[in-house]
């Protein structure tokens, strides 16, 4: 965890150091938040997540990655990775394809891995000064393997992949973002809301509170169908 944790935020630094120059198309994001509680309840988490995003004419591409460890009285009871990718290219000022890929391990979810691949259509609905909402939809294939089998009980489905995102600016130092996707299977739905709100202390830095709830209808016996997540975290925007 820890060495990809450094390259993500090390890949971040390398981007932001570009992007002082002035005409670099990269820009993003590097989060990092600790608590430890010491008494009654002995426990530690980490989270630590990065946003890269390149830019240039008709084409994005906005890179993820997501990580949550969290260990109490000696015994880790969350394990968390995330990966994913999304380029898109706009044919029209409010219209453009996707492509998304995502990859991820929860060692407490059931499965040992759930990865995703979706492409399709793309419309900025709103835009203007303080408001941005898109919105997308599109076909896509999700496969997922079991925790503690033989390799042999995979989870493979097509899929509709609906999503948006909406992002209002509430001052120059404060954003509100709304972002909601849902993998819609007939084998399985797994919908992902990620509400979160950022303010700038001074120059880039800053703090995020963010709330992440994820939902999976089909879940392996014993485990909850949804998982929820509070993260309080230091942010480095460039």
């Amino acid at each position: 965890m820890t060495r990809l944790t450094l390259l993500a935020l090390l890949s971040c630094f390398c981007a932001s150091t570009l992007a002082q120059e002035g005409s670099s198309p990269w820009s993003g994001d590097a989060e990092l938040g600790f608590v430890a509680s010491e008494g009654n309840t002995d426990a530690k988490s980490v989270s630590a997540n990065a946003a890269l995003i390149w830019e240039k004419d008709a084409w994005k591409n906005n890179s993820e990655f997501q990580t949550l460890n969290t260990e109490s009285a000696g015994v880790r009871s969350a394990e968390r990775y995330f990966v994913s990718n999304r380029l898109s290219y706009t044919f029209s000022p409010h219209n453009y394809l996707f492509n998304y890929v995502s990859w991820e391990d929860d060692r407490f979810s059931g499965y040992k891995y759930r990865a995703t691949i979706a492409f399709g259509y793309g419309r900025r609905i709103i835009e203007n000064e303080t408001l941005l909402w898109d919105a997308e939809i599109g076909p896509g294939y999700r496969r997922a393997e079991l925790l503690d089998n033989d390799g042999d009980d995979v989870e493979e489905d097509a899929i509709l992949r609906m999503a948006s995102n909406f992002r209002w600016e509430l001052s120059p130092t404060a954003t509100f973002e709304q972002k909601l996707a849902v993998d819609h299977g007939e084998e399985n739905t797994v919908s992902k809301s990620t509400t979160s709100i950022k303010t700038t202390v001074a120059g880039g830095v800053g703090l995020k509170i963010a709330y992440l709830v994820q939902y999976t209808s089909d879940v392996p016996a014993d485990k909850v169908h949804a998982d929820k997540q509070t993260t309080v975290t230091l942010v480095y925007s460039f």
